[in-house]
């Protein structure tokens, strides 16, 4: 029943709208897609991690070697910089040739529960930003009725977590690209790039989700609910590329 939010959404709000549950699809659709990453990672080809890790440590030099060329770096810290940065390396591409699967599985699950803290911390503020708005668009605010459907909608990231998994299998990678920087030329602005790598076909289905469910919940026009769901996301997105491009891409995918 939780899961018809996939091919009968409408439906779905319609049986939420009278008895709102937020708690449970709340804990599956940020916990679940940890497991299903971590679980995937862990599967994968010891040789893909050790790559994959060679290939971030060599994008982190090309970083610090532009910002010396840039002048915005001391030189003279590049030798030291560099060092620790191959001494990591070392340390995390001995890990995986030396660590059991589980052990893996433990490191990577660990290391992913910040981005779980913070993806919770985005969909409650998100969630409060269009509760803010409910008055404005023509409809008494309610959080928990506006977390009802925001909860539910984001159980598409459960869809996504597989998809992903998917891809990584088929593709033999750790990470896989699944938004429209995809077909961004190398060549494009880090701003761009970076606003076009937060345009994903999960976040979109997830958004759409949410407008049709605040229509449903509170009988608002669909223009309205789009705008106002797309519009916060839109200004979100911006920032987003704007600290990409500071960083000079390098959170971008590949």
């Amino acid at each position: 029943m939780i899961f018809k939010i996939y091919y009968s959404p409408k439906s779905r709000f319609q049986e939420l709208s009278m008895k709102p549950l937020w708690s449970l699809p709340l804990i599956l659709s940020l916990v679940v897609p940890l497991f299903i990453g971590t679980f995937s990672i862990t599967l994968l080809p010891r040789q893909v991690l050790i790559d994959s890790t060679e290939k971030r440590i060599e994008r982190v030099k090309n970083y610090i070697d532009e910002q010396i060329a840039k002048g915005r770096m001391p030189s003279e810290q590049r030798a030291n910089t560099m060092e620790r940065i191959e001494q990591t390396a070392r340390q995390e591409i001995e890990n995986y040739e030396q660590s059991s699967k589980p052990a893996i599985f433990l490191r990577f699950l660990l290391r992913s529960l910040p981005a779980l803290v913070w993806s919770a911390i985005q969909l409650l503020i998100f969630t409060a930003l269009l509760n803010l708005l409910l008055p404005l668009l023509g409809a008494n605010s309610s959080y928990e009725r506006m977390l009802t459907i925001t909860a539910n909608s984001a159980l598409v990231r459960i869809a996504g977590a597989i998809f992903h998994s998917g891809l990584q299998f088929a593709t033999g990678k750790l990470t896989v690209n699944t938004s429209f920087s995809l077909f961004a030329p190398p060549a494009l602005p880090v701003f761009i790039r970076g606003f076009l790598a937060s345009v994903e076909i999960f976040t979109l289905w997830e958004l759409i989700l949410i407008s049709l469910g605040m229509q449903v919940f509170f009988n608002l026009p669909a223009k309205r609910n789009a705008t106002a769901v797309f519009g916060i996301w839109l200004v979100y997105i911006l920032l987003l590329a704007f600290l990409t491009s500071l960083s000079g891409g390098l959170a971008l995918p590949d």
